[in-house]
C-alpha cells in the first residue's frame, strides 16, 4: 500500500482544521535544528515564511515533542505560540506562563511523593540503574538531551527492547521504553554499538494521543478540527487524534513509520522533507481555507 500524496482530496478535512500539532525534530527544522535551511541545509525561508502565514490568520500551533519543557517554552516564544506538549505526551502546557500539568497514564494516584516529579520516581524505583545492570555498556544517558527533564528519561544506545521491557517490567511502577530510532551522537561511551538508537523511559500509559485529546478539550475542539504532523512512529499516534495526520517525506526512510501509516487511512505524506514538507502542509492548508471560505 502505497501512502498517499498530500493533495486536493484532503482539501475538506484541510478546510475544517482549526489546530495543528507539530514535532520539531526531523519535521519543522532542518539538520542541526535551525529553522532557516532546507534539509541540505542550504539557506531558505520557505518554513520561517509559512510561520508566519499561520500565526498571520490566528491558527494555533501546539509543538508536540519529546524534547524537554524548557526547549519547547523558548521554541513556542520565538515562533509566536503558547500551548505544547512536551517529553512524548507527559507533559502539557496550555499557555507560556502557566504551570506544566504532568500525565502519568496507568500509574497510581499516590505514585509521586510530595513535589517528585515523574523524572525523579523513575530514578527513585531504579529504572535507569537495571538496565544499566542488564545492559553493560550498551545503554547509556542521551547526553546532553537528557538534562532538564521532569517526567521522562531520554537513553541511548541498542539493547533488544523487549528484553529491556521485561527488566522495566520487575519495578514496582508501570513504566515503559520506547525506541525513538537511530541516532547519530557526535560521541558516546557505549561498547561494540554501531547502530545508534534514542530510548524514551515513560510512564506506562501516556502519549502524544492522550495529551492532544486534552489539549482539544481545554480549547473546546473536537479530533475532526485539528491535524497533526510528524516524521516518525511515535508521530504516527497522532492520527488516532487527528482528522488528518501528515507526514514529511523524509518519514519514509523510516520503516517503522511507514508500517504504522499504513493501518490508519487518515494519513497522508508531502512531497518535500523536514521544513519544506511542514511549509507544504501550511501552504496547502491555509489554501483549503480560503477556497473553502474558512
Amino acid at each position: 500500500m502505497t501512502l498517499p500524496t498530500l493533495g486536493d482530496k484532503h482539501a475538506q478535512t484541510l478546510a475544517k482544521a482549526r489546530i495543528l500539532f507539530t514535532d520539531v525534530d526531523g519535521t519543522l527544522v532542518a539538520p542541526g535544528g535551525t529553522l532557516l535551511a532546507d534539509a541540505a541545509g542550504r539557506p531558505c525561508v520557505r518554513t520561517a515564511a509559512a510561520v508566519v502565514e499561520v500565526n498571520r490568520v490566528g491558527l494555533p500551533v501546539v509543538i508536540t515533542t519529546g524534547r524537554n519543557r524548557m526547549q519547547c517554552t523558548e521554541i513556542s516564544r520565538l515562533l509566536g505560540w503558547h500551548a505544547f506538549i512536551a517529553e512524548l505526551g507527559c507533559v502539557v502546557q496550555f499557555g507560556r506562563y502557566e504551570e506544566p500539568l504532568y500525565l502519568t497514564g496507568d500509574w497510581p494516584a499516590d505514585a509521586l511523593a510530595d513535589e517528585e516529579t515523574p523524572w525523579e520516581a523513575i530514578v527513585r524505583v531504579g529504572a535507569l540503574d537495571a538496565l544499566a545492570e542488564a545492559f553493560p555498556g550498551r545503554i547509556e544517558n542521551h547526553d546532553p538531551w537528557h538534562v532538564d527533564r521532569i517526567a521522562t528519561h531520554v537513553l541511548r544506545g541498542n539493547v533488544d527492547i523487549a528484553a529491556a521491557q521485561a527488566v522495566l517490567d520487575e519495578l514496582p511502577l508501570p513504566i515503559d521504553i520506547i525506541d525513538n530510532g537511530i541516532v547519530r551522537p557526535p560521541r558516546h561511551t557505549l561498547v561494540g554499538v554501531d547502530e545508534v538508537h534514542a530510548y524514551h523511559l515513560v510512564p506506562r500509559g501516556t502519549s502524544k494521543t492522550r495529551a492532544i485529546a486534552l489539549v482539544l478539550e481545554r480549547f473546546e475542539l473536537s479530533a475532526q478540527e485539528a491535524l497533526s504532523i510528524g516524521d516518525s512512529a511515535t508521530d504516527v499516534e497522532m492520527a488516532d487524534a487527528t482528522a488528518l495526520l501528515v507526514l514529511v517525506a523524509n518519514a519514509l526512510d523510516d520503516a517503522g513509520a511507514v508500517a504504522a501509516a499504513r493501518s490508519r487511512p487518515n494519513v497522508a505524506v508531502t512531497t518535500r522533507p523536514r521544513g519544506e514538507g511542514w511549509a507544504e502542509l501550511a501552504e496547502t492548508w491555509l489554501a483549503a481555507r480560503q477556497s473553502l471560505g474558512a
